[in-house]
């Protein structure tokens, strides 16, 4: 679904307006792959353009091509006339993440001008890291000349000032000239100055290694690797289906398809082993990466339910939750705390499939003890 091009700037392949994940701190697994192709960390959605476009003086619309970079579409954003400050029309691109004051930020856009009445053609883009709420306190203010032909600029600062998660945004200033102006795919990352530049993080293990975005967050308590769960229920067929090129998965999927709801949605289900013991208190986080099969429901959503539970009678656990997935993969996660305490190698964490008729896959599954940090996640 990604396209290379001649930095390591991965582009994805659709640029398209779309609804917030089922947990907001979540990628998608396309978004995923990019944040692990790119240095330091992705704190914005590239396949959003639907920006806060301000000002008076400007008009904007949404324009597709095979000709642009990126995601092949961008927004153009008319500025009928020059303002006395640059920053009375432009478009504010959201960040997804808060800002802590100290950290490196870097933004990448494509962009070209249409047309600019300027003494040099060119048009004038300014760029800012921005608090978008009173008293719209910013830092990295840029300003640069954009080319006629699509190109990729790149503006990184060192945040002097902390914003808070959902007020960040990149600021694009436009009424430094009457211009119109396309700006395409934009990225942005923290804790790197470049984003043209190889990435140092290590290859990601298809099948053992723990997912980026849960590393650090406590001792791994199941084997990702192991597959051979035990499936069970009536009305329901399970088989191993593949799914490459979706990192975590280990290149194969268990697709569950059941034909009717259950009395029960923990009727049908699969168990997975969790191989440590937990203690009664102790913070359990489940990730899971999982999505509504092809076909496997009119609307694309379908429901899985979990629990952690000993695999003995009376079958006591916690945890119990109903996760709605969607046909794109994504890595779900819940915490929840232990009621009870289960003993090493008698835990397991259960899926149930029983809620609806439906068909899911299930690539990869982790249960992490947040309460016992490994040297690496305590840091």
């Amino acid at each position: 679904m990604f396209e290379m091009h001649k930095f390591a700037l991965w582009a994805v392949a659709a640029v398209v307006s779309v609804s917030a994940p089922v947990l907001a701190d979540q990628p998608t697994a396309e978004l995923q792959a990019l944040d692990d192709a790119l240095p330091g960390t992705l704190i914005n959605d590239p396949t959003r353009l639907d920006w806060q476009i301000f000002g008076a003086d400007q008009t904007s619309k949404p324009v597709k091509g095979e000709n642009i970079p990126g995601g092949k579409a961008a927004t153009q954003i008319t500025i009928a006339k020059a303002g006395a400050t640059l920053f009375e029309a432009g478009a504010n691109a959201p960040i997804t993440a808060g800002i802590k004051s100290g950290t490196d930020v870097v933004v990448a856009f494509y962009a070209r001008t249409v047309s600019a009445e300027t003494s040099d053609g060119r048009g004038r883009i300014g760029v800012r890291f921005n608090q978008n709420v009173p008293p719209y306190s910013g830092f990295g203010d840029t300003t640069i000349l954009i080319e006629k032909d699509w190109k990729l600029y790149q503006v990184a600062a060192k945040a002097n000032i902390s914003i808070p998660r959902g007020q960040a945004v990149v600021g694009f200033q436009l009424s430094g000239a009457k211009q119109v102006i396309e700006i395409g795919q934009t990225i942005v990352a923290s804790g790197t100055t470049s984003l043209t530049t190889k990435s140092g993080k290590t290859e990601q293990s298809a099948t053992t290694d723990i997912l980026p975005q849960l590393q650090g967050k406590g001792k791994l308590i199941s084997n990702p690797a192991n597959k051979d769960w035990a499936v069970y229920g009536p009305g329901a067929t399970h088989q191993t289906v593949p799914s490459p090129n979706i990192p975590g998965t280990g290149g194969t999927a268990l697709l569950v398809r059941t034909a009717a709801a259950a009395a029960n949605a923990f009727e049908i289900g699969a168990i997975v082993p969790i191989t440590d013991s937990i203690a009664e208190g102790d913070v359990i986080l489940i990730g899971i990466l999982a999505r509504t099969a092809p076909g496997g429901s009119p609307d694309g959503t379908s429901k899985l339910g979990i629990r952690v539970q000993a695999n003995d009678p009376p079958y006591p656990g916690f945890g119990e939750n109903v996760l709605t997935l969607g046909p794109t993969w994504r890595l779900l996660q819940v915490k929840t705390q232990a009621k009870t305490a289960i003993d090493a190698g008698k835990g397991v964490l259960a899926l149930y499939f029983g809620a609806a008729a439906q068909a899911i896959e299930v690539g990869q599954v982790f249960v992490i003890n947040t309460s016992k940090l490994t040297p690496s996640s305590n840091q």
